[in-house]
């Protein structure tokens, strides 16, 4: 359950939020048209798979213990997922009753089969991660069909794939299973139990804060587990908006491209040239954009944001166009800035942290503001762990953010801030 690939019974789950909901288990077993030999088994399963009592059981009824009422609250939030993902199937609005009827019906193999068919891009491919006959595949995928009511597959190249109803759903029946997988973390009395936190890095990010704000939650407790990502934002945000990651850290993007995700700004850190400590330009007060275009510039990707701003750049200050040299690898860029007369652009943050490297002031760089923080899921419940990660964060970013004007090409630093390094 703890495994982000791991689909939950939902067989079990429904007994459970029945009892929890009834206070008795003959109650619930009527519910669910069960025997009550048959529901009490389910959620002893579920139990044992938790490694803890949900229920103190007593002549008066089932009553959640204190375990049982932190699942309840993921266990709810799991259904009421569910219904609004079904209920989002092809765009429709349906009616209680039958979103009610679906929920009912759907099976843990089903939701199994059109994850993996969603994460694998094709039916062979989930098959074959699944380690079963594709046959043996086709059979939930379809039935899922059947209950939603809608296509949820289309033809492509590589064979049947997810279209866009079926990713869509998945991506919210993944949505839900965390729920389940941070209630289990939240309880946390099973042997293997680790709290865990998955978070997405931008190139440009103010790594200090996160290792401050990490350090300190994982001294806390050593059992925990922090996972860092870094990647292009295309890549990270989309991983966060299908539940992969927990959050994402670096600059924002105001809006963010998907509308279940939210952003909070921490502080500006605007774009700056940069050049090597002892470049001809260093000691220079007032650098003319004729100056800059005497020397060679190191180019992000295109794509990149600091590309766009250099491309504007080169336009308005008829700076050389020839491209000789262009990376999304910023240890490279620091690299070769270090070791040449070559110019680039980099966040003011980021040139605050190498000695090896200082900015031109002037001209400064005109660009939209660039706002540095965190992007979240709209609605998404931290277990407390990851409540205590984001309150340190927030610490770290308030008491450490950069004073607005940075090193000067002279490589005369600003005031010292508590705790950033000179």
């Amino acid at each position: 359950m703890r495994d982000r690939n791991t689909v939950p019974s939902l067989r079990r789950l429904r007994a459970f939020d029945a009892a929890a909901q009834t206070n008795s288990l003959s109650r619930a077993a009527q519910m669910l048209r069960l025997t009550q030999p048959a529901l009490t088994h389910s959620i002893a399963q579920l139990e044992t798979e938790l490694g803890t009592r949900l229920f103190a059981r007593g002549p008066e009824g089932a009553f959640l213990s204190e375990a049982g009422q932190i699942f309840q609250r993921r266990s709810l939030r799991f259904f009421e997922q569910i219904r609004k993902a079904l209920n989002g199937v092809a765009g429709r609005k349906a009616d209680g009753a039958i979103i009610e009827q679906q929920v009912s019906k759907l099976a843990s193999a089903q939701v199994r089969s059109l994850l993996a068919i969603w994460r694998t891009g094709s039916f062979r491919a989930a098959a074959r991660d699944l380690g079963i006959a594709e046959p043996s595949l086709q059979r939930p995928a379809r039935d899922l069909e059947q209950i939603v009511g809608a296509s949820l597959y289309r033809r492509s190249a590589t064979g049947l794939t997810v279209n866009e109803t079926g990713a869509e759903l998945a991506r919210r029946l993944a949505l839900a299973i965390g729920e389940i997988r941070s209630g289990a973390e939240e309880i946390g009395t099973a042997s293997d139990a680790r709290a865990s936190l998955r978070i997405g890095v931008l190139a440009l990010a103010p790594r200090l804060l996160l290792a401050k704000a990490s350090t300190a939650v994982l001294t806390e407790d050593e059992s925990h587990r922090i996972e860092v990502i870094e990647a292009p934002y295309v890549q990270i945000s989309r991983e966060l908006n299908d539940g992969a990651l927990d959050l994402v850290f670096g600059a924002l993007r105001a809006p963010p491209p998907f509308t279940d995700l939210i952003e909070e700004p921490f502080f500006e850190d605007p774009y700056a040239i940069v050049c090597r400590r002892g470049h001809p330009l260093a000691g220079v007060k007032k650098v003319t954009p004729s100056a800059l275009a005497q020397f060679d510039w190191l180019h992000p990707t295109p794509g990149l944001p600091r590309r766009d701003v250099l491309d504007q750049l080169a336009i308005d200050w008829r700076l050389p166009m020839k491209v000789q040299f262009e990376t999304n690898c910023l240890t490279t860029i620091t690299a070769l800035l270090a070791s040449s007369d070559r110019l680039s652009i980099l966040s003011r943050w980021h040139i605050e942290l190498d000695d090896r490297l200082v900015s031109i002031d002037h001209p400064p760089i005109p660009h939209a503001p660039r706002q540095v923080g965190l992007t979240l899921r709209r609605n998404w419940l931290p277990t407390p762990f990851q409540a205590r990660f984001l309150e340190c964060l927030r610490h770290e970013a308030k008491a450490r953010a950069l004073p607005r004007s940075g090193r000067s090409a002279s490589g005369v630093r600003p005031t010292k801030l508590p705790g950033v390094p000179g």
